[in-house]
């Protein structure tokens, strides 16, 4: 995703880029108005989307600006040049990191995760923004304008891309992993945004003065964002979290691929009723998503968080032993503590959880969840 304009011998085909940046501009302006218009969610990974949509959107008009500006003389178009092609070099490292994230949480929806693997992921993007910095002082290492205010490619631009393609490479590796661990939903569209993108980055390497980067980009936002409704079926809508139809296609898959070590944490509010009669069911709703974000920032990875419906969740998690599993219900435990000692809900949060180990029976492994959780259940109606 990066400008590739040669030498003065090479024509620059003005209408062609136009049409073919026009495209990608009016393609991603549209599907993110669709996507405000519509709103989904307020989801991590659909923020990231829209985000990525603004950015392919700034680098298309950069683009478009840096090619119609190309060999014209003046200092305000120098300053320009450096500018537009900053920004657009930019975008490709900035796009394929949200991508990352967008994938990850896409996945897993553990904030957890997300949080550790922003600073990791990061690393490459902040050497490419240092090495266009520095590009910026007339070192020309990245691409040099010249005093005819023509662009050219510096000696390392090369790393740029290397750069784009370790997010690639990343994000291929992170479904691979989540598809070994029988996490993943088994349609999601990691190659129908890599490969549209790589195509248009090698077209456009190989024919310089022609413009194709930034409309496969915005071709494959669309093909993604199609892919990904189907995707939705699988995410209840209040909580965040997986749902019930997506627990039936995991356990599909735990009995076929004989996972071994798995554990499952079945739980319920405890007192949820009363929380919907006192307080009305907007509080109701919020309980949901509060303890839904509570079981995000808890689980770790190799976890799956889900609502199966009304105020019931579960959580099946790969661990070592029944240490980790009590070391996970301490965690939710700790974590609901923590919201109520610092919400201004007026409600409180407490619940009941069952935990069970996947022997081979899927109907055995949810009947010991169930008896757990609702001798856990009883307790608290003793208690209470």
């Amino acid at each position: 995703m990066f400008n590739h304009k040669e030498t003065e011998f090479i024509m620059i085909n003005i209408p062609e880029i136009l049409v073919a940046n026009g495209t990608g501009a009016f393609l991603v302006l549209f599907l993110l108005l669709y996507r405000i218009r519509i709103a989904q969610t307020n989801q991590f990974d659909e923020k990231a989307y829209n985000f990525m949509l603004i950015v392919t959107f700034i680098a298309t008009i950069n683009e478009t600006l840096s090619f119609i500006i190309d060999a014209r003389p003046g200092f305000i178009f120098h300053i320009l040049q450096y500018i537009s092609n900053t920004i657009s070099s930019a975008s490709s490292g900035i796009i394929g990191y949200c991508w990352c994230l967008f994938v990850e949480y896409h996945i897993h929806r553990n904030f957890k995760r997300i949080k550790k693997k922003s600073r990791i992921l990061a690393i490459p993007l902040i050497i490419a923004m240092i090495l266009l910095i520095i590009n910026l002082c007339g070192t020309d290492i990245i691409f040099d304008i010249s005093k005819q205010n023509k662009y050219t490619r510096g000696p390392i631009n090369f790393l740029l891309y290397i750069i784009v393609f370790i997010y690639y490479i990343e994000s291929i590796y992170t479904v691979q992993k989540a598809r070994s661990d029988s996490i993943l939903v088994e349609f999601f569209p990691i190659y129908f945004f890599i490969i549209p993108c790589m195509i248009g980055t090698m077209i456009q390497g190989f024919f310089f003065g022609i413009s194709t980067i930034w409309l496969c980009v915005a071709i494959a936002f669309i093909i993604v964002y199609i892919e990904i409704q189907i995707s939705i079926s699988f995410i209840d809508d209040l909580s965040g979290l997986y749902n019930r139809k997506y627990m039936n296609h995991y356990l599909n898959k735990l009995q076929n691929d004989k996972t071994k070590h798995v554990y499952g944490f079945l739980m319920d509010i405890n007192d949820f009723k009363a929380i919907n009669d006192i307080y009305g069911h907007l509080k109701g709703d919020q309980a949901i998503i509060q303890f839904g974000k509570i079981l995000q920032n808890s689980i770790d990875k190799d976890s799956v968080a889900i609502r199966m419906g009304g105020d019931e969740f579960v959580i099946f998690a790969i661990l070592k032993s029944n240490k980790e599993g009590l070391a996970l219900k301490k965690r939710i435990e700790q974590n609901v503590r923590q919201f109520n000692t610092n919400s201004i809900e007026p409600f409180h949060l407490s619940f009941s959880i069952g935990i069970a180990k996947y022997s081979g029976n899927i109907e055995t492994f949810l009947s010991s969840m169930d008896d757990s959780m609702y001798e856990a259940k009883n307790m608290h109606r003793l208690m209470h």
